[in-house]
């Protein structure tokens, strides 16, 4: 029974050692101990030795681009809306009926022009009134006057009739005044609105009756952070533009600066006027603004020359087919590139593909972007 289990365990430890052989080339009969004279075996492939394979690779493939000079500017962008640069609700300053509406809803207006007519009837009566009061306080006056001349009236008499007659003239100067007022004009040249009323409406002070905006120029209202006030008191205009008119752009000057902050939004609101002399715009408009701040020359290269490693940005630079790892500072960001504030010049080969997994030093294969694009 012993030699039994004996050769049962020898049998298990020959049939391992042969499948360690085949398969991770592992003498088992050496880690054992049986088979001390003998040499372990490798079968495994070349291939799975590893770094010989990296070793012998060639110069990565890389495409550059050149670092370019350009013009720059530090620019300030913001929204804004258009308004008027007059804009006035017209009422009256008394009650009464509308008689006549002498205009159409839309229409451009001058200065002076009848908007409204309130009916004059009771106003007019009390100006008759008052003349007639005049004229008689007149009368009593030369009466007075002359009778003074000889002596025969007393002086307070006299007074009195004077007193009188001026009462009376500013009776109906006051008569006058707000017969005036029944006619609505409008206060300066512009636009005019829709009308709330129709002719018959009783209408008390106050009541708007129609928009009148002066349309034919523009005042551009936005805002800018309050870090960015001193490039702001530098400019003298600005760009705009608006979504309702795609691929146009517009000047405007700057006109006014709040002088206090707007402390909810830490913000200071701006004014600009525009020349609206074709009309294309109108107030309420959302536009686009751009405050252009001064030029400076700057070195651009692509954004894909950037590389991120850790806290620092590098780009790799290409010279004698050589990479270079080069730290930068960065700048400006514009569509698809970027501004180098410091580390490159204008001309220097700049690594724009295959940078991601290059070293300082490495050796690299230029290969052309229109090939590539390809």
């Amino acid at each position: 029974m012993r030699r039994l289990v004996f050769l049962l365990i020898g049998a298990v430890i020959v049939a391992a050692a042969a499948f360690g052989i085949r398969h991770y080339g592992v003498d088992v009969m050496a880690l054992t101990g049986m088979g001390s004279g003998a040499k372990a075996v490798s079968t495994a492939p070349a291939a799975q030795t590893g770094g010989g394979a990296r070793s012998n690779r060639g110069p990565a493939a890389v495409e550059t681009a050149r670092a370019s000079a350009s013009r720059l500017s530090d620019d300030i962008q913001a929204i804004g809306t258009l308004l008027a640069d007059e804009s006035v609700a017209i009422a009256p300053e008394t009650s009464g009926r509308i008689a006549r509406i002498a205009f159409q809803d839309g229409a451009s207006v001058s200065a002076g022009t009848p908007l409204f007519q309130l009916d004059p009837n009771l106003a007019k009566a009390e100006l008759d009134d008052a003349r007639a009061r005049l004229k008689l306080a007149e009368a009593n006056f030369a009466r007075n006057q002359k009778l003074r001349q000889s002596g025969n009236v007393a002086q307070s008499a006299f007074e009195e009739s004077q007193s009188a007659r001026d009462v009376a003239q500013v009776a109906v100067d006051t008569a006058q005044v707000r017969l005036s007022k029944l006619t609505i004009t409008a206060p300066f040249s512009g636009t005019l609105g829709f009308r709330t009323i129709s002719e018959g409406a009783y209408v008390t002070a106050g009541t708007p009756l129609v928009q009148l905006d002066k349309v034919d120029r523009l005042q551009v209202s936005f805002a800018v952070p309050e870090l960015q006030q001193q490039a702001l008191e530098a400019a003298r205009s600005v760009e705009f533009t608006a979504d309702a008119l795609p691929g146009q752009s517009f000047n405007a000057t700057i006109s006014a600066l709040n002088p206090a902050i707007d402390v909810n939004g830490r913000a200071l609101q701006v004014r600009a006027q525009f020349e609206n002399t074709d009309m294309k715009l109108r107030p309420g408009l959302l536009v686009r603004v751009i405050v252009k701040g001064p030029e400076r020359e700057a070195v651009v290269v692509p954004e894909a020359a950037i590389v991120q490693r850790g806290d620092k940005v590098v780009v790799f630079t290409v010279a004698d087919n050589k990479a270079m790892e080069v730290a930068v500072k960065l700048g400006k960001r514009m569509e698809g590139k970027v501004e180098v504030r410091q580390g490159l010049t204008a001309g220097d080969t700049v690594v724009t593909a295959g940078n991601a997994q290059l070293s300082n030093g490495a050796a690299v294969d230029i290969v052309s972007a229109a090939a590539a694009a390809e």
